[in-house]
């Protein structure tokens, strides 16, 4: 904080009493502040006000916070790290003057691998009218105009409501109150859709900030719409395919069949190989049904699940268990590489134990001393954990016991690296083994 507004009107002296030092003074007024990550190179960013470590935010990528300050001078910090003791942690930190009768969006942009704050201020809102304001966070992506229109009219003879490149903004603009459909084009080109919203709606007396966001490799599209509003909600295209992957588990390793909605001529994936992640194909954004047989064997159906579509998403599917009784497993996938960090996650398709766990620990360190990183039934697939770059030792155990079935499996892990592990059973009863999958395969 400002140390110039810290002196309060306590004892300092009898001449400040005697002056009625409280006589007059008003409070500093409240400012509102939204906090937003549009940074993807990072897997969560933290945000604080001064040396503030108790009001300290983690912010998840393409999420928003509101915070509330008083009006005054402030020094704001954001950090990268895997942890409150990390000696790697990278802290950016810039200087913002809150006013007050203003509230502001905060953007964490990134550019060239560092983050890049915008501080956007917002008038107090006057009149009945709606009003937005929009940022183009998107680094590395070409000028976009963008429109807005009501819903179910479109942009054919439409005038784009401004053009921006990266880190450029739009400047506030007003327009009445309703639902609209925000569309992104390439910049002159208005036949380029690049992005197509679903009903959006801009309420009276509000003023909304619409940042742009890059995907980098999150989803199948280049950008997403934050909204910040008093709450913040994302806008993923609406005509963003969908796509999917595979992973054969079953216990016999022999080939799978899978196809949509009983379509094996030719099926989705083709005779997949036990153990091995497929290339990812296009799959509908509805409800489909998903069918896996013995490969060329489509009267035997070993599972026949509903699955359903999503726009944008990229998922896999592993599936296990012994032939003629496979479970399947289902993930979102991401896809983005992190600037300083590797990330990892783990699967288990090993049928000879009720679940496993997953522990990695620094070279030839004790792995009874380490918790494990994931605890996983079968089929199971965990969430990514964020690494260190460096070696590390891997260790399979049967979740509960001090039975190690496997370990220990050197591997390393480099920032910007996508690693997956799948637990599979070993040559006898009493061990595991592991598929590495993703970027550990050459």
């Amino acid at each position: 904080m400002n140390l110039r507004l810290v002196a309060s009107c306590g004892f300092v002296g009898a001449a400040l009493l005697m002056s009625g030092c409280d006589s007059g003074r008003q409070p500093p007024e409240r400012v509102g502040v939204q906090v937003a990550n549009a940074a993807p190179g990072f897997d969560s960013l933290k945000f604080r006000r001064e040396n503030n470590l108790q009001g300290e935010a983690a912010l998840a990528f393409e999420t928003a916070q509101p915070f509330i300050y008083d009006a005054d001078t402030y020094d704001f910090y954001v950090t990268d790290s895997l942890g409150t003791a990390d000696p790697a942690a990278k802290v950016w930190t810039f200087q913002s003057k809150l006013e007050g009768d203003t509230s502001y969006s905060v953007v964490l942009t990134e550019v060239a691998g560092e983050v890049e704050p915008v501080v956007i201020p917002i008038p107090a809102k006057q009149g009945a009218d709606a009003q937005f304001v929009a940022l183009n966070a998107a680094s590395g992506l070409p000028a976009m105009d963008l429109y807005l229109e009501r819903t179910g009219v479109g942009i054919a003879g439409a005038t784009p409501r401004g053009t921006f490149s990266a880190q450029e903004q739009i400047s506030l603009q007003t327009l009445p109150p309703g639902d609209y459909e925000l569309f992104l084009t390439a910049a002159g080109n208005p036949a380029d859709v690049l992005f197509t919203s679903a009903a959006l709606t801009l309420p009276a007396a509000t003023t909304s900030t619409l940042v742009v966001v890059p995907e980098a490799g999150q989803r199948t599209v280049p950008v997403s719409v934050l909204v910040i509003q008093g709450t913040s909600f994302l806008l993923v295209d609406v005509n963003a395919p969908a796509e999917l992957r595979a992973i054969n588990g079953a216990t016999d390793q022999a080939p799978r069949d899978l196809a949509i909605d009983s379509q094996f001529s030719p099926p989705l994936f083709s005779a997949m190989p036990f153990g091995v992640a497929t290339a990812y194909a296009s799959v509908p954004t509805t409800t489909m049904k998903l069918n896996v047989t013995p490969a060329g064997n489509p009267g035997v159906l070993e599972i026949d699940t509903t699955l359903s579509g999503g726009a944008g998403q990229r998922r896999t599917m592993l599936f296990s268990g012994p032939a003629g009784a496979l479970l399947p497993m289902f993930s979102p996938d991401d896809g983005r590489r992190f600037n300083r960090q590797g990330k990892i996650r783990f699967m288990n398709a090993a049928s000879q134990w009720l679940a496993v766990d997953f522990v990695l620990t620094f070279p030839d360190l004790d792995p009874t001393l380490v918790p494990a990183l994931a605890q996983l039934l079968n089929p199971g697939i965990s969430n990514y954990v964020s690494l260190y770059p460096g070696d590390y030792d891997l260790y399979l155990y049967s979740t509960g016991t001090p039975t190690m079935l496997l370990g220990p499996t050197r591997i390393s892990v480099a920032a910007g690296g996508i690693y997956g592990v799948l637990a599979v059973d070993g040559p006898d009863t009493a061990t595991a083994n592991v598929r590495l999958l993703d970027d550990f395969v050459p």
